[in-house]
């Protein structure tokens, strides 16, 4: 824990100096103390910081649905312009000596020869032999340059468009693997790759997190909410049932590996992320934590459910199980940040080979946007952030007759 302080410190302290930095090259060194764009400029700086501020806990926080979108977006664009324009400054810093001496080069030669006159002077140089005008003017150029630099980085390095999975090519129907209420993380829905990787058969897997009526993932914040981490039996899903999302033969179990504690906090984030790569060399185990894969027929397809709790699992390898049979308990490890539970249908029983296989889902409710509006969907996806919750079957033929041909229909 005083570990996590520490590097929770640390990153703060660095983002500080990131904007003092900023505000020194961008405003303190481009306008002249009391004018306007001096006062501007330090307003904007500002706005800057408590942006970067608000981001950072706009996550932990579990803010309303639109509201956290707002937030993403933001992010998305944010972080990485602070980022490059970072970058680009540092970089200005071994561009503004050559800068200055050409500069005081063009001053010592305008000095020998006198200026024109009239409209071919030129105003955007330094005046000769003033070396506070040669800062200036370096300083600007630099802040422009690098600024324009920092925004086409940021444009540049915008993921492309990624198609998200189409219901109507079809793939492998599966029930959802609990009850209650669960938000879509990293769903098909948004984009495919789900998880931006084709690694370990994930292409089209889909992450689920259990919620409260109000839709939040752990009933209660605290100071460690926003800097450190979290026990995971804070959280909704942690211990809950996981069952079978299909019928037919377990193939293989690993039930070896602890849960470790959960991450709300952007700053603890960091480190972890640092450590992925480690993560992956060390195996499937290390990344899909304590698992269950169920064979559909001898040949597959294979479902795959990932990050259940330790010493939960319920079933062995060669036994069959029903669909809705409980077979482990939600957990936290493996490659989790938060209890959850991870779900994916694949070609081959070896997830370190397997590619992905779409998976529809039979017949669930779903609040796409906040607990005030639901829609009935049927062989469907659940949406990026949105909060599912299984159609038990007895309720099912009253609300099949509201749905429309595209699957959904208006719900409470």
């Amino acid at each position: 824990m005083v570990l996590l302080l520490l590097n929770a410190l640390l990153i703060l302290f660095l983002l500080a100096a990131v904007h003092w930095y900023l505000f020194r090259r961008l405003v303190r060194d481009v306008a002249p103390e009391g004018s306007r764009w001096r006062r501007a400029g330090t307003v904007l700086l500002w706005l800057f910081a408590a942006t970067t501020a608000a981001v950072l806990a706009a996550g932990p926080a579990e803010l309303p649905s639109g509201l956290s979108r707002l937030s993403a977006q933001v992010a998305a664009v944010w972080l990485p312009l602070l980022l490059y324009l970072t970058l680009a400054l540092l970089l200005g810093e071994l561009v503004r000596p050559l800068l200055r001496r050409a500069a005081a080069r063009r001053a010592a030669t305008r000095h020998s020869v006198p200026p024109p006159d009239g409209p071919h002077a030129s105003p955007g140089a330094p005046e000769p032999g003033d070396d506070s005008s040669r800062r200036l003017f370096v300083a600007r150029t630099l802040a422009v340059g690098t600024t324009a630099l920092a925004l086409g980085g940021v444009v540049a390095g915008r993921p492309g468009d990624h198609p998200a999975q189409n219901p109507e090519d079809g793939g492998v129907v599966v029930s959802m693997p609990f009850t209650g209420l669960w938000r879509a993380r990293n769903s098909p829905a948004r984009q495919v790759p789900s998880h931006g990787t084709d690694l370990l058969g994930g292409r089209y897997a889909i992450d689920f997190i259990a919620v409260d009526g109000r839709h939040r993932t752990a009933g209660s914040r605290s100071w460690r909410t926003f800097l450190a981490t979290e026990p995971p039996e804070l959280f909704h899903a942690f211990g809950l049932p996981i069952l079978a999302p299909v019928g037919g033969t377990v193939v293989a179990v690993h039930d070896a590996e602890p849960d470790h504690e959960a991450r709300r906090s952007q700053l603890a984030l960091v480190p972890y992320a640092l450590g992925q790569g480690s993560r992956l060399r060390q195996g499937v185990h290390a990344i899909a934590g304590n698992h269950v894969i169920i064979a559909l027929a001898p040949d597959g397809p294979f479902v795959a459910l990932a990050h259940f709790k330790a010493g939960s699992v319920r079933v062995s390898a060669g036994q069959r199980v029903v669909e809705g049979e409980h077979i482990a308990d939600c957990g936290n490890s493996g490659n989790s940040t938060q209890p959850h539970v991870h779900l994916q249908a694949m070609d081959s029983a070896d997830i370190s080979v397997a590619r992905g296989v779409p998976m529809l889902f039979r017949r669930f409710r779903e609040w796409p946007s906040g607990p005030e509006r639901s829609e009935i969907r049927e062989r469907a996806v659940p949406r990026e952030e949105g909060v599912v919750e299984p159609l038990p079957a007895a309720l099912w033929p009253l609300a099949r007759g509201g749905l429309r041909a595209c699957g959904t229909s208006s719900g409470r």
